[in-house]
């Protein structure tokens, strides 16, 4: 039977190694299903966001002299600003693409009475080398009514002065409230399409609510579960695969011996190897 060869010694460090492996599938399996719930809730929260009612910039983050929340926790939230643009501390944040286009951000501080918000007016593609910074069209003057699309913004400094001029790196709310010597929201604003200052400007893609915590999609991870733990069986299952297979050999070897088709000599220095192997497991030699 399948059990008394599955008692041979060989099999009891196969059974050991199976083991180990189901157990790392099972752990990887488990893993995937708390991964699948981040990404549930983290999805879940982002489509909240982006559903919900458009209110003032202050009402989603607070106080910009102390804000009670940030880009990351309102992101894709819409949100209204009114006052003007600070086009004379406007920069260029480097290193952008938008679809296959490579280049620049336009980032210009939008001026309320409660504080400034850091507005991505919209996209302009980099047509020399980066040491020259493009030319761009200038936001409208005057009091502006805008809404834009929430994004968590840098924490690492923007390095304003280090990189060609009026460019920077990141879009770091820390040092442009030192420049501007004024309370900055934490976060950015996108301008959405058609909104005063996206002239002549490439508009930022509505993002992708399918999967907008981006990443593997949910079903993804659903899959990876049941692909770790079906990992997981089918090492359980290797011994007694294995052992089946060997317990029909032998059956076979017998028949072919009764029959005269195997030498006597061959089959027993097939079985000779087989107890020399249990015997190296055990140690014996």
């Amino acid at each position: 039977m399948v059990l008394t060869t599955l008692r041979q010694r060989r099999y009891l460090g196969l059974f050991g190694v199976t083991l180990v492996i189901a157990i790392i599938c099972v752990g990887a399996g488990t893993w995937q299903i708390a991964r699948f719930h981040q990404k549930h809730d983290a999805n879940a929260e982002l489509r909240s966001n982006n559903r919900d009612g458009t209110v003032d910039v202050a009402a989603a983050l607070g106080p910009a002299s102390a804000p009670t929340a940030t880009g990351k926790t309102g992101e894709y939230r819409l949100v209204t600003a009114a006052g003007r643009f600070l086009t004379e501390r406007e920069v260029l944040v480097r290193g952008q693409t938008v679809g296959n286009d490579a280049g620049y951000l336009v980032l210009t501080p939008f001026q309320t009475s409660s504080g400034v918000l850091l507005v991505v007016r919209g996209f302009v593609s980099q047509t020399s080398a980066a040491a020259d910074t493009p030319t761009v069209s200038a936001a409208p003057p005057g009091s502006q009514d805008i809404t834009v699309r929430l994004e968590p913004s840098d924490r690492k400094p923007d390095r304003l002065g280090a990189l060609p001029r009026n460019q920077v790196e990141s879009i770091d709310p820390v040092s442009q409230a030192r420049r501007l010597r004024q309370p900055v929201w934490n976060g950015y604003g996108e301008l959405l399409a058609g909104q005063p200052g996206t002239a002549n400007l490439t508009a930022i893609p509505n993002p992708d609510m399918s999967n907008p915590a981006g990443g593997a999609e949910e079903p993804q991870h659903a899959a990876y579960v049941v692909q770790w733990y079906l990992f997981a069986a089918l090492a359980l299952a290797m011994p007694f695969v294995l052992a089946a297979a060997e317990r029909r050999r032998d059956s076979e070897d017998g028949e072919s011996d009764k029959a005269g088709q195997q030498s006597q000599p061959q089959a027993s220095n097939r079985r000779s190897k087989r107890a020399a192997l249990d015997d190296r497991l055990a140690g014996k030699s």
